[in-house]
């Protein structure tokens, strides 16, 4: 089962924001350090600014404090272009590799007409078929884009099972707090974490969206 697998949790900017809102908000309740930085001549042509101190666009893969088989990868921005992501793409599976993961969990959205608040999707059949039995539907059909979509798809050439989680939302919010917390609920039942799930607020969305680009490069 999951629980006893070395998993990578990603979630980057795109459609609602909801994978970066899910993996920020693991990042802070798991009290995660800094393993390393990525940077890409692909992000936008900007630097983001806090409390007067500018730093360069990057994504983070993080580890949390009390718990060793499980990684957090977050980030500001996606690349612009299809090389830089796949350049950025394999750079980050080969660091996650060489820390011992063994499945890569991406976070994303979903638009579309369905009745289920969040669908999965794998590279493996036997790590489908775990979804399903913990109770997370199928996408059956359709296409996962940008980096979230990349980082689970490529993840085999790595030695890797890939997986994507997708909310569903209307995709008219920059940032969908609720379709966000759909997310992190799926992940606190799947891999059994202590997720104080009522820490998400509006104070909470209001702030990532002033921090967060307004790039939708996670898409179905």
């Amino acid at each position: 089962m999951f629980e006893s697998r070395f998993i990578c949790i990603c979630g980057l900017p795109g459609i609602g924001s909801v994978g970066k809102v899910a993996a920020d908000f693991l990042a802070t309740s798991l009290q995660c350090s800094s393993i390393k930085p990525f940077f890409s001549s692909s992000f936008p042509p900007q630097v983001m600014v806090s409390e007067g101190l500018a730093e360069l666009m990057h994504s983070e893969l993080m580890l949390p404090r009390e718990r060793e088989n499980l990684l957090i990868l977050s980030g500001d921005a996606q690349p612009l272009d299809v090389p830089g992501m796949h350049e950025l793409a394999g750079e980050l599976l080969q660091a996650i590799k060489e820390q011992g993961v063994t499945d890569v969990i991406t976070l994303a959205a979903y638009v579309g007409e369905t009745e289920q608040d969040v669908l999965g999707a794998a590279t493996d059949p036997n790590c489908a078929a775990q979804l399903v039995e913990r109770n997370i539907p199928l996408l059956k059909s359709g296409a996962i884009g940008g980096l979230n979509g990349l980082l689970a798809g490529l993840a085999p050439m790595y030695g890797l099972r890939g997986i994507c989680l997708l909310a569903t939302t209307s995709g008219s919010e920059p940032v969908d707090l609720a379709a966000a917390t759909k997310l992190l609920a799926a992940i606190k039942e799947l891999l059994n974490l202590d997720l104080d799930l009522t820490m998400l607020s509006p104070l909470g969305e209001e702030q990532e969206t002033q921090a967060s680009p307004d790039i939708d490069m996670n898409y179905i």
